[in-house]
This record gives C-alpha cells, sequence and structure tokens, in this order.
C-alpha cells in the first residue's frame, strides 16, 4: 500500500498533527502514522470522519485507495 499523500496534505494545509487525529477518530499517533504512510490500511470508520473533517469526498481523500481497486479488477 501506498502513502495517503492527499490526506498528508489537506492534513498538513489545515494545521493538523497526527495528535490532532486521535481526537477525531481514536487512533494513537503512531497508529495514524502507520496508516497515512501505507503501513497499515484505513478502515471506514476511521476514513469517512476524515473526509467530513476536511471537507471531502472519500475519493479526493483517498485517491491511491481508487488506483489499487482498478488495478486488481484491470486484471
Amino acid at each position: 500500500m501506498k502513502k495517503f499523500y492527499q490526506l498528508y496534505m489537506v492534513r498538513n494545509e489545515a494545521g493538523e498533527s497526527t495528535a490532532d487525529i486521535e481526537k477525531l477518530i481514536g487512533l494513537n499517533k503512531s497508529s495514524y502514522w502507520n496508516r497515512e504512510n501505507g503501513k497499515t490500511p484505513f478502515t471506514l470508520p476511521e476514513a469517512f470522519p476524515l473526509a467530513e473533517n476536511y471537507d471531502r469526498s472519500i475519493e479526493e481523500l483517498f485517491p491511491e485507495t481508487l488506483l489499487i481497486k482498478k488495478i486488481v479488477k484491470s486484471n
């Protein structure tokens, strides 16, 4: 899995740290960091509040996931 660059950029533009996300979705800093950097997958219950918080769609915030799905479907 790849790093979620769009999520990283939006979070930084909002001036939020990984510690701020703990309050939003209940993950500690290291767990969130692992997800944002693609080491652990995001779950939908984690992705939806992030998209809502940053006023983005899931598709906008996680375009890498859509790319992965398209590659798998084309095989």
